[in-house]
Parts: structure tokens; sequence; C-alpha cells
């Protein structure tokens, strides 16, 4: 912060993003200690693109990715003096986001469920890369699939029921671990493990038909095609 704060003197909006305005800061009407927020806004605000990259894919149909973001870093800030030392900020911060995109989506009772939206900001080759490719054959569907087109990924990817897409999501393209995305969702590991071979299984199937109907995959020649 470029000033001192009083006890009562309102924190001025925040713009992050590469210029794109989240809003006004979800804490500018707390009452704190200027050592609370600078450290509050030290340690959150560098997860703020990613944790609006998930709120765009979460966001239900009438719930706006702004105002998941916004939320969640009023929940966060209000529960931030609670948090213990060396707790998983990225972890809890994304367990917060997921709750309040299932509170905006009616579905408080159901965790685990979302209704993914596809947008062109979202890294679809994330997903083709990270699908396991068994076999013999392993480095021509590799090549193949790195030819297909970001909305393949993206059609491949609304193939995938809610709950297995959401863990899909969580760890391909943010990196987390199944203990990590149970505790964020409020399910069992068991149950991420299971849905995330299932979910990676289906798109290999679905990727390589794709790859195969445009012609970039030809087992009858043993080739992949790349014009």
């Amino acid at each position: 912060m470029n000033r001192s704060l009083s006890r009562t003197e309102p924190v001025a909006p925040i713009r992050h993003m590469d210029g794109m305005d989240v809003g006004s800061s979800p804490i500018e009407w707390a009452v704190c200690e200027e050592s609370t927020l600078t450290r509050f806004e030290r340690q959150t605000m560098p997860f703020l693109g990613r944790l609006h990259a998930a709120a765009t894919q979460m966001a239900s149909a009438h719930a706006d990715p702004d105002e998941l973001v916004q939320q969640t870093y009023l929940q966060a800030f209000e529960a931030f003096e609670l948090l213990p030392e060396g707790a998983g900020l990225k972890v809890w911060l994304f367990r917060i986001l997921a709750r309040t995109a299932l509170d905006a989506a009616g579905q408080g009772n159901r965790p685990g469920d979302f209704v993914l939206q596809p947008t062109a900001q979202s890294s679809q080759g994330v997903f083709a890369e990270r699908v396991p490719i068994p076999g013999e054959h392993a480095a021509r569907v590799t090549q193949a699939l790195d030819l297909l087109r970001d909305e393949d990924v993206s059609a491949a990817l609304q193939c995938l029921t809610d709950e297995v897409r959401i863990v899909v999501y969580l760890a391909d393209a943010e990196d987390f671990t199944p203990a990590d995305i149970a505790e964020i969702l409020g399910i069992f590991p068991g149950s991420v493990r299971s849905r995330l071979r299932h979910g990676r299984n289906l798109l290999l199937e679905i990727l390589t038909a794709a790859a195969q109907r445009q012609g970039l995959l030809d087992w009858r020649h043993d080739r992949v095609h790349t014009n």
C-alpha cells in the first residue's frame, strides 16, 4: 500500500488482470490494521488471475465470474486471521471459490457439481497434453492430438459430465493433486481419482476419434498427416 490506513479508512479499488477492472476491492469496507491488510493482499493477490480463470469455468448461467471472485476474497479476508500458519493458501482459496460458485448456482448441498463454461480464454491445449496414451502407438497419437484445434478439445470436454469435467479441470489446468481436489470439492480422494481416470480416458477416445475424422491419424497406413 502507498499510504497508511486508519482503522476506519476504506481501501481504494483494485485493478488487476492486465488492466481489467474486477471491481472494488473485496475488502474495501473492512476495518483492519495495515499489517493484516498488507499481509492478506501480499499472500492472496498472486492467485487472482487463476481464481478468475477458474470462476469463469465454474460460473453458472446466472453467476458473474467477477462477482464470484469478489465474494471469494471477501470471505477469505473475513477468515484470514483464522487460517493456520503454513496452510495451503491456494487450496483454501479455491475451496472458498468452489463453495461460492455452488451457492450461486443453488447447488450448495451438492459438492462437486458444476457447469463449466467453455471460453476462448481457457487453455484447452493443457487437457490434450495430459491425456494418457498407452501402447506402441503413443508417439503417433500424441503427434496427431497436437494438431487438433482448441475447439476440438473444448468440444471433447463438453462431452464429460459436469462432476468429471471439474475434476479434470482442477487437475490438468490448475495442477491440483487428488487430495487437494477432494478438499476443494468436499468429496473423497478415491472419487477424485476415479473421475480423473474416467475423464482422461474418455477424452483420449473422443480426441483420437476427432483426429481420425479430420484425417490427422490414419491407422491403415500407420502414419500421421500433418497437412
